[in-house]
């Protein structure tokens, strides 16, 4: 097995990002594009309105979740590749920004995200989860 390198990510991130015109990259990737992430994201995670052109990349695996990460989405996945693209599939997109010709989500609108996910939850460890991400 390879091992997953920002390039790699990025060649995926590129692929996914001409095929969709509805598609924001969030999670670790906005921190990595802002120099605020010491290693390589471990997966791809985007929101999209529509799983259109998704198909292209393998096939796209919804599923009902419970967490409160899935908060108003319906969550899909994406395995086979080398790295797992993870899908929140949402009626809006999250606020984003043009990086290198590459919507992200904006860093203050992931902060305000994990903050209202950790407004809404009473359990420990994602309030812990959800504080590393907001020192970095």
């Amino acid at each position: 097995m390879r091992i997953i390198t920002k390039e790699i990510i990025m060649e995926l991130v590129n692929k996914i990002s001409s095929c969709k015109d509805d598609v924001v990259f969030v999670g670790s990737l906005v921190y990595s594009v802002n120099g605020e992430l010491d290693r390589s994201p471990n997966d791809i995670d985007i929101v999209v309105t529509s799983l259109d052109g998704l198909e292209r990349f393998g096939e796209v695996i919804c599923y009902d979740s419970v967490s409160v990460f899935a908060k108003d989405s319906k969550r899909c996945i994406i395995e086979g590749n080398e790295v797992l693209i993870d899908i929140w599939l949402r009626d809006e997109l999250p606020e984003w920004e043009i990086i290198d010709g590459i919507k992200y989500q904006t860093v203050v609108s992931q902060i305000k995200h994990y903050q209202d996910i950790k407004d809404s939850t009473d359990d420990k460890f994602i309030k812990q989860y959800i504080d590393k991400w907001q020192r970095k």
